[in-house]
């Protein structure tokens, strides 16, 4: 009888050391996912913005009239794009017709472990208002 007395005291705390085990890689798990939705929210932000600001640009936009564009369909999460922060430079001497726009955002966080955080975002399309390849560049900060 007392085998089996000291066996069920050791079945209980393997039980608990098992529900702590479990309940640590649960919650480990949700903040992995919480992790990774951000970054793909901050992500997906960043290409269609970089879709548009590509597009109007190719357009022959102004700066002004792009970033009033961007500021529109911009999450809530984002600080306000000001003119300043459209950075385009054109290259005279390459006539590719291209418009090459890349948007940076650094997260808050350490979840990617490559370089530093950095998301980035790319869009290349066929420039409509001249010949010559212009590269525009835009970081992002967050409210």
């Amino acid at each position: 009888m007392r085998t089996f007395e000291e066996n069920k005291k050791r079945a209980v705390v393997d039980q608990i050391l098992l529900w702590i085990v479990l309940f640590i890689v649960f919650v480990g798990f949700l903040f992995f996912v919480i992790d990774y939705s951000n970054a793909i929210k901050v992500k997906d932000n960043g290409d269609a913005l970089a879709d548009y600001a590509a597009r109007m640009i190719a357009l022959g936009k102004t700066n002004s009239e792009v970033v009033e564009g961007l500021n529109n369909i911009k999450e809530d999460y984002i600080a306000t794009i000001s003119e300043d922060d459209l950075n385009c430079v054109e290259d005279v001497a390459s006539t590719n017709y291209q418009v090459i726009v890349n948007i940076y955002a650094s997260l808050n966080n350490s979840f990617i472990s490559v370089g530093n955080n950095n998301v980035h975002s790319r869009t290349v399309v066929f420039n409509e208002a001249s010949e010559v390849q212009k590269e525009c560049s835009l970081t992002l900060t967050f409210n």
